[in-house]
């Protein structure tokens, strides 16, 4: 029996590509035609049609070209089910970093919230948290950051984590010219596998929603966190040493600079 060929248009259609994919694929030595007559028409046998739904279905999952064409050199079906495996591998921590994504933004939203519904004011929240790496932190003070070079932190373990990192300032809340005062952290609001990135939780805590500039007066923040201690003191709140004010975002209103920060007061209840 004659065999049997299709046309490239069919070969299009069944693949639910278009006719240009298919020349491509002819033109990279993907999947050629089997037949080329001399009006340039091209025929593809059923063995070229095979291979190019495995082309398809490989470019579906994301495979690279030059990948693929390693693949279609395949030996045996052990050759096959070890690409398989390899590249499995590959989708898992893909789809671990999509989980991350995912959480990341609904988290920030969760958060972004609070400056909606209650900005510029004080809420005692319960089980809130941020993540920091003091690996890798800056000093702050008149003449702006400095970077601490002696722990440089070497960020490409977790590279999600660190370009998805805020700022969080670090003070003491019992003696502001405490020589921690003024530490800057690269935070966020995600957990990371590095052992490096340590979760700071707060049980209990006085947090501000704050939304301004706390640098167009510097003794603003000064005044919040006398605050913190007058709201406290109502609450029978006795608060921990340290505060921190974490940035979330910022933006340009009539020409000055607004921050929606969360200024968080570490508390516990009197007593305790």
């Amino acid at each position: 029996m004659a065999e049997k060929y299709f046309k490239t248009g069919d070969i299009a259609k069944f693949h639910g590509v278009s006719s240009d994919t298919v020349r491509y694929y002819d033109k990279e030595n993907l999947v050629t035609p089997s037949v080329v007559k001399d009006n340039r028409y091209r025929y593809y046998s059923l063995n070229d049609a095979l291979k190019f739904s495995n082309v398809t279905w490989l470019r579906e999952l994301g495979v690279p070209l030059k990948a693929i064409k390693n693949w279609l050199d395949y030996k045996d079906l052990t050759d096959v089910s070890g690409f398989n495996e390899t590249y499995l591998e590959t989708l898992l921590l893909e789809r671990e970093l999509l989980d991350k994504k995912i959480y990341f933004l609904q988290e920030l939203n969760r958060r972004l919230a609070s400056f909606q519904t209650k900005p510029n004011m004080w809420e005692v929240v319960k089980d809130n948290y941020i993540f920091t790496c003091k690996g890798f932190n800056f000093t702050a003070d008149d003449k702006g950051f400095n970077i601490n070079e002696s722990n440089l932190y070497d960020s490409q373990e977790d590279v999600f984590w660190n370009k998805t990192s805020m700022i969080v300032y670090q003070n003491n809340l019992r003696d502001f010219h405490h020589p921690k005062k003024g530490e800057v952290y690269c935070s966020n609001i995600i957990s990371s596998i590095d052992q490096d990135i340590k979760k700071i939780s707060f049980p209990a805590a006085l947090r501000y929603n704050f939304v301004g500039n706390p640098f167009s007066n510097m003794r603003k923040m000064q005044e919040i966190l006398k605050e913190a201690k007058q709201h406290a003191t109502t609450h029978q709140l006795c608060l921990e040493e340290y505060c921190y004010s974490l940035f979330y975002l910022s933006q340009i209103k009539e020409k000055s600079p607004v921050y929606y920060v969360h200024i968080y007061c570490p508390v516990h209840y009197t007593g305790e």
